[in-house]
């Protein structure tokens, strides 16, 4: 089953507003919460909702969909709820800056859920004949992750993939992934045991937050034409 991973420090030189940016995280949070509180009510579980290639090759594809909104345990879910509500103000904050052809709150949907099929695609690829299932938001919210290496905190403009802040953070999501790996996985391996963590749904996450998640974010404007004694003033 997915889990999910400790987070970047978000600290900025700039004053953030107080709960800015919270409230997409919130409705997502209250979601998942929604979920498990039927999946309890009705008795059927979350293990129905997840994902595994044996589930794809039964013809649920549902199951591409709803293990992102579906979570092992209320520890399991409030971990990934307090992921996604330290992620999202300032993913939220560089989705609304300047103008935009889409709404925020589209953009902000869109990039939380392909972050989800990227992250179910890899844990795929890298598992074909596994019949553990796997569920969490967190692959998915590590697309938000991936989406803060690109971002300045300070409010500046944006750093390029090999910058000092995006090595950082792409260093931070690597070991702290290894470090749960080894301290969950490495002992339920050694008993015999299956699940653990998802590094692979982590993985694809983030690179797609990485690599395409600032095609999300609103584009400058493009620079004015050029007249014959030089730029317009």
């Amino acid at each position: 089953m997915s889990s999910p991973s400790p987070l970047p420090r978000l600290s900025g030189g700039r004053r953030r507003p107080r709960g800015d940016g919270a409230w997409p995280g919130l409705l997502l949070a209250a979601l998942f919460a929604a979920v498990a509180g039927w999946q309890i009510r009705s008795g059927a579980g979350p293990i129905p909702w997840a994902l595994s290639a044996q589930t794809l090759a039964e013809g649920r594809y549902d199951t591409l969909l709803t293990h992102i909104v579906s979570h092992a345990g209320l520890l399991h879910l409030g971990f990934n709820s307090l992921a996604l509500l330290t992620l999202s103000p300032p993913v939220v904050r560089a989705l609304r800056r300047g103008p935009a052809r889409s709404p925020m709150l589209l953009r902000y949907g869109l990039l939380f859920l392909i972050g989800g099929l990227c992250a179910a695609g890899l844990f795929l690829a890298l598992n074909p004949g596994e019949t553990t299932p796997m569920l969490g938001a967190s692959g998915a919210i590590c697309a938000f992750w991936g989406l803060v290496a690109r971002l300045d905190p300070a409010g500046g403009p944006d750093p390029a993939i090999w910058s000092r802040h995006a090595r950082g953070v792409i260093q931070g999501f690597a070991l702290s992934n290894l470090v749960l790996a080894l301290l969950i996985n490495g002992p339920i391996a050694a008993t015999g045991g299956s699940g653990g963590i998802a590094w692979e749904a982590h993985l694809g996450g983030f690179l797609f937050g990485l690599l395409l998640g600032p095609l999300f974010l609103p584009q400058p404007p493009p620079p004015p034409p050029l007249g014959p004694w030089g730029p317009r003033t």
